[in-house]
């Protein structure tokens, strides 16, 4: 058993603290599943971590798969509550970015949640994983030819329209196949969250997505094309974001959006984002 007791580095920013016990895991930040034995190995799901090591070499990263399946779960119930509280639905989407494996895509499905990709590469991923098309949605701020012509020809979901130009090529590619591809508008809120402002993505000077008013040209022109449909608006405010009150203004301005944008049609769909705070220290809430 190891105590720390000495000063903290000068380098070091203010909030991070020396734990008292440098073997403690930080609920949170580790597995559920993870222990120390008496002899103080490290365990997790039961394995210990000599025995991983000897297996499968180092490093290695391990993921404990009840504990992501039981998290991912947990995250879709909050989220179906509280849009039934409002008489609504809702899709929780997984973010490939974090981490995307066929393994991980399956444990996704397997906990009720769709697959967000944001590459040729994790949408191949997702698709030799077995997740149907219908249920993954297509990121991704500079997308090629390329990807939009396998993402609609597989009939992904959604396509988050990230530029004009990108709306045209969708357009023109789904004419061309005689396709129709859902759409969402990625818009800017003008929001600039509690963040790192490399990690903020919603105010004006950002390169993704549309302003709140250009998304409402945007969307009178993707309701002139035959072969896309539109289905709702999408906006992110950044990342790393542990307060709420960003979010909440984010919101109130993405609705009003909506309720102008029903006088043209239709509104089905309202993504409002994510950018939740991850817990990486015991400082983290």
């Amino acid at each position: 058993m190891v105590t720390a007791s000495r000063p903290a580095h000068p380098l070091a920013p203010g909030w991070l603290t020396v734990p008292d016990d440098a073997n403690d895991f930080a609920p949170g930040v580790w597995p559920a599943s993870i222990t120390r034995a008496d002899s103080g190995q490290i365990e997790i799901g039961g394995m210990r971590a000599s025995e991983l090591a000897e297996q499968f070499g180092t490093p290695v990263m391990l993921l404990d798969e009840d504990d992501v399946k039981r998290r991912a779960a947990r995250t879709q119930r909050a989220f179906a509550s509280a849009v039934a509280r409002h008489d609504g639905s809702c899709r929780v989407y997984y973010a490939g970015k974090a981490f995307l494996s066929s393994h991980v895509a399956r444990w996704m499905l397997d906990a009720g949640l769709n697959i967000d990709v944001c590459s040729r590469g994790e949408l191949e991923t997702a698709l030799a994983a077995g997740v149907a098309a219908d249920r993954i949605g297509f990121h991704g701020n500079n997308k090629s030819v390329a990807e939009l012509e396998r993402a609609i020809g597989v009939g992904v979901g959604t396509i988050i329209v990230d530029s004009a130009i990108e709306l045209e090529r969708i357009g023109a590619i789904a004419e061309r196949i005689g396709a129709s591809q859902n759409v969402l508008v990625r818009v800017r809120s003008g929001v600039h969250a509690d963040t790192h402002e490399f990690l903020a993505t919603s105010h004006e000077d950002q390169k993704f997505g549309f302003s709140l008013e250009e998304a409402e040209r945007v969307v009178a022109r993707i309701r002139e094309l035959r072969s896309v449909t539109f289905l709702g608006l999408h906006c992110h405010i950044g990342s790393q974001i542990f307060g709420i009150s960003g979010f909440r203004e984010s919101a109130s301005r993405v609705v009003e959006l909506h309720e102008r944008l029903l006088e043209g049609g239709p509104v089905p769909l309202m993504n409002l984002g994510g950018g939740f705070g991850i817990a990486y220290t015991r400082a983290d809430t």
